[in-house]
């Protein structure tokens, strides 16, 4: 759509002229994966953002319009701008659709690799997804921990990271224990550390539930998921874990 295609790169344009080459630098050298930055921060990505919507009269659109403006950003291939398609729809969409509706176009994304590194990612469990659980409840959250079979990795590290700030909620438990132990199981980097992140979560409220975990399932473990995993244990309980891990090896 024509109409669509210039908001878009009036966004775009919002966006570029706070470009920064030595911010480009350091997030293309951190978050690798060949990912295209153009060095500007997420404050000015918001701002830029909720200015563009009210200029534009974007929300007189037809929200299933803006669900597609958001949605293609993701598409882009500068990070920050599916970081706005993000943005865009933590502000101003996800509570406005059927979870089901959403999931199914989120799927696409991954589908068509719109989504493919780890700070992407992130943003979009975190601020989207969990959102959405947060808002729908535990059908939401079974929806997306199915995830955990998906052959894109990125699809399914969402199934465990999209719930690192709702891991103390007891409710998710068993759902976050199930993704957790296909993930780790996994030979990518990326599934595992998800693990660690989300075991980590776990500690602060049931460590023994978390030792239970590794021990069942240290063969699996990266040296790095296990250190994220038990970063608030006890240091007599991180040498156990650390021993296990060793053995294992």
């Amino acid at each position: 759509m024509l109409e669509n295609k210039k908001l878009i790169n009036s966004l775009k344009s919002r966006v570029a002229k706070h470009a920064d080459k030595k911010t480009k630098k350091w997030w293309e050298n951190y978050v690798k994966h060949n990912t295209k930055f153009r060095g500007v921060g997420i404050p000015k990505i918001r701002e830029e953002l909720k200015e563009w919507y009210k200029k534009e009269h974007v929300y007189e659109l037809p929200l299933e319009q803006q669900l597609d403006l958001a949605l293609s950003l993701f598409a882009e291939k500068y990070a920050e701008d599916k970081i706005a398609g993000i943005l865009f729809l933590q502000i101003y969409l996800y509570d406005k659709f059927d979870y089901k509706i959403l999931l199914s176009k989120f799927e696409r994304l991954f589908q068509k690799e719109y989504i493919n590194d780890w700070n992407v990612c992130d943003w979009f469990c975190v601020r989207v997804l969990g959102s959405m659980i947060k808002k729908n409840g535990k059908p939401c959250a079974l929806a997306i921990t199915r995830w955990n079979t998906a052959k894109n990795v990125w699809q399914a590290r969402c199934s465990a990271v999209a719930f690192a700030n709702l891991a103390k909620e007891n409710i998710y438990t068993p759902l976050l224990l199930k993704s957790c132990e296909r993930l780790i199981r996994r030979k990518e980097r990326f599934a595992k550390t998800a693990v660690g992140w989300i075991l980590r979560e776990l500690s602060k409220v049931d460590t023994k539930l978390v030792t239970d975990f590794i021990t069942r399932q240290t063969k699996y473990f990266s040296k790095e998921s296990l250190e994220n995993a038990i970063k608030y244990f006890k240091q007599s309980e991180k040498t156990k874990m650390k021993s296990l891990l060793a053995q294992a090896r």
